[in-house]
């Protein structure tokens, strides 16, 4: 078989890789793009990737856009895209800054489809009215709409520190501190480690995003109510 070229292999994928700007404009758009957002590559380069996301889903899509400029790997987000006909496209993506850092680049997966085998809960953002809670007996956080998820003594401390500066940045000083550590001799490593730690186990427990985003240099800020049960 006669190999085939770069360009046509991407043409064959099922997903669609997209690279955008700093300003979230398309830059690139390859593989499966036109099946899953309804419009030629040629009609949204240049365009701010915004413009195509379900209003509904717009705040909390460039939540995580300012997660991926800080410099986290996104996994598993979903949102809504509104395709060029009016039909709604329920999309899977994985992002990340290149390496230079110039750029985004994405992949979308039109997970559509799942609405017809998984729970309806598993598919949308928790509303924003909705509460999380977090209990103390036993260690647990508890989504909206989903059972509790077992927490380690040191999550917990974690989450109560940033749980009482809801909607506030809780400087990274104020967790350490709260984790009974000496804010100059702690790893500040070891804090990014334990919150991506922490997004991850929220993430593979229940599909939804923990409401927390990273202030650059600062600390970390909880967008969605987290109620603490003692």
């Amino acid at each position: 078989m006669a190999k085939l070229p770069p360009a046509e292999v991407l043409d064959l994928l099922l997903d669609a890789i997209c690279v955008v700007d700093h300003d979230g404009r398309f830059l690139s758009i390859t593989g499966a793009g036109e099946s899953i957002f309804g419009y030629k590559p040629e009609e949204m380069l240049g365009r701010r990737m915004i413009e195509f996301v379900h209003p509904d889903d717009r705040a909390r899509t460039l939540q995580a856009v300012q997660r991926i400029e800080a410099g986290y790997l996104q996994r598993y987000f979903e949102n809504r895209y509104v395709r060029k006909d009016g039909s709604v496209a329920h999309i899977m993506w994985s992002a990340r800054l290149s390496d230079d850092k110039t750029h985004r680049v994405a992949v979308a997966r039109d997970i559509s489809a799942r609405d017809e085998v998984l729970p309806d809960e598993r598919l949308k953002p928790a509303a924003a009215g909705e509460t999380w809670r977090l209990s103390s007996a036993p260690p647990s956080l508890t989504p909206p709409g989903f059972g509790p998820i077992p927490l380690s003594a040191q999550d917990y401390k974690v989450l109560r520190a940033l749980a009482n500066g809801t909607g506030e940045c809780v400087t990274r000083k104020a967790i350490v501190q709260a984790l009974d550590e000496n804010f100059l001799d702690y790893d500040q490593r070891r804090l990014d480690t334990q919150m991506r730690r922490l997004r991850r186990k929220v993430e593979q427990a229940c599909g939804l995003e923990l409401p927390v985003s990273t202030v650059r240099s600062q600390g970390f800020k909880v967008y969605r109510k987290i109620e603490v049960a003692d």
